[in-house]
């Protein structure tokens, strides 16, 4: 079993999960290592919601959950950063006061709103809204780059009204390629998410065909995380990693 290096629990706003739970699920799974990444997204843009961890109390407790199960699995403390223009001096401020196993960086905001929510698709086609996700996600690796991986590439059909039934790669390509191309000239590993999976897709994120540029390019490296807000969620999909591995001669990035 993989071990999980995308996980978040009741320290991000949008989980309720007990740390302890995570950690017991990931060890009856057999892995030998569990990462939480809670969400860090500064600027959000919806209100009512504040994707802030507390910062003292997250880091102290997984210390302390460090030492409770180290001769069980071991616990890493990451997080998920949320990449966007306009974020680069808070996260840079977070990192040079805190210090973290494994950094996630993603894109969850396209033009001040979280495609999350219906309200974004509307007056929007898929080709514009994907298209828009894409360049975000680009402007994001350029205003800060300081992170292990990149996260769910192409997490926005998740919440298309129309889900993947519009969705090519080749059509976003120009896009793609800076990205990969970036993240490899950074050393960047990019993310195997299999939320895809447990959204109804048969491919996790992203689109294998966005795998298969990666190693064309020269990437070489993954992660893989299963972005878990609940316990029974660890290591969802994890099963279906392999082949891809294998196929597009990509090897796992671990701590």
């Amino acid at each position: 079993m993989y071990s999980d290096y995308h996980v978040h629990s009741r320290f991000s706003f949008d989980s309720e999960e007990a740390p302890e739970q995570i950690i017991e699920q990931a060890i009856s799974l057999g892995m030998k290592q569990i990462c939480f990444t809670d969400h860090q997204d500064y600027n959000w843009p919806v209100a009512g919601e504040t994707p802030l961890i507390p910062m003292e109390e997250y880091s102290s407790t997984l210390e302390r959950l460090k030492e409770t199960y180290a001769d069980r699995i071991q616990v890493l403390k990451g997080i998920e950063l949320g990449l966007a223009p306009g974020n680069e001096k808070n996260l840079q401020d977070l990192l040079s006061k805190e210090s973290f196993d494994f950094k996630i960086g993603s894109c969850h905001v396209v033009t001040g709103m979280d495609p999350y929510y219906p309200e974004f698709w509307k007056n929007r086609t898929d080709r514009c809204a994907f298209e828009e996700y894409f360049k975000a996600t680009l402007e994001g690796l350029h205003s800060f780059s300081d992170i292990h991986t990149l996260g769910h590439l192409d997490y926005i059909i998740r919440y298309s009204p129309n889900k993947d039934a519009n969705y090519s790669v080749t059509d976003y390509m120009d896009y793609l390629d800076e990205i990969l191309t970036f993240i490899i000239q950074h050393q960047i590993c990019l993310e195997i998410n299999t939320a895809g999976f447990g959204k109804g897709f048969s491919y996790p994120h992203p689109h294998p065909d966005i795998l298969k540029r990666y190693q064309e390019l020269g990437g070489k490296y993954v992660t893989i995380g299963s972005d878990a807000h609940r316990a029974e969620q660890i290591g969802l999909g994890f099963d279906k990693i392999e082949g891809l591995l294998t196929q597009y001669q990509l090897e796992m990035f671990q701590i």
